[in-house]
């Protein structure tokens, strides 16, 4: 990620460009508050993926954790909202995680969710619940990876 494109995200008024842009034309109150919820949500996810922790790496595993746990939230109240706009709900499109290690694929994750919110279009909640799906898992993966737990043999 960019640093450009990093301080737009941490940057409020550069985030809610980016989320407003994907208010549908001509829609109701009911899909602009949707719209603004989903996204809102998919810029926290994306400041906890872009977030640093080089100088304190024993953080990344909290990282790791809130990145899950915001993408299950999420994906628990998507299909409420996909009913709230009309849209059908069904098993999202989920994205095939690629990559090497967990590490690798919270990144592609993050790119693909990012690619998303910077189209500054409308997108079918399916394919965002698919994005943020994969995120979460790579998330999991990446806390299992890092934690320092040793399992008994």
């Amino acid at each position: 990620m960019d640093d450009d494109l990093r301080s737009r995200l941490f940057d409020p008024s550069g985030s809610q460009a980016m989320v407003l842009a994907h208010r549908p034309p001509g829609g109701s109150a009911v899909d602009a508050v949707v719209s603004d919820a989903v996204w809102q949500e998919v810029v926290a996810l994306l400041r906890w993926t872009a977030a640093s922790t080089t100088g304190s790496p024993e953080l990344d595993p909290g990282r790791w954790w809130r990145l899950a746990v915001g993408c299950a939230d999420l994906l628990r109240r998507l299909p409420g909202l996909c009913d709230e706009l009309g849209q059908e709900w069904g098993r999202p499109a989920v994205s095939d995680g690629d990559g090497p290690d967990a590490f690798t694929r919270v990144e592609h994750g993050a790119e693909r969710l990012l690619g998303l919110l910077r189209q500054g279009t409308p997108v079918d909640l399916r394919t965002v619940a698919g994005e943020v799906d994969a995120l979460g898992a790579a998330a999991i993966a990446a806390y299992a990876r890092s934690s320092s737990w040793v399992l008994p043999s």
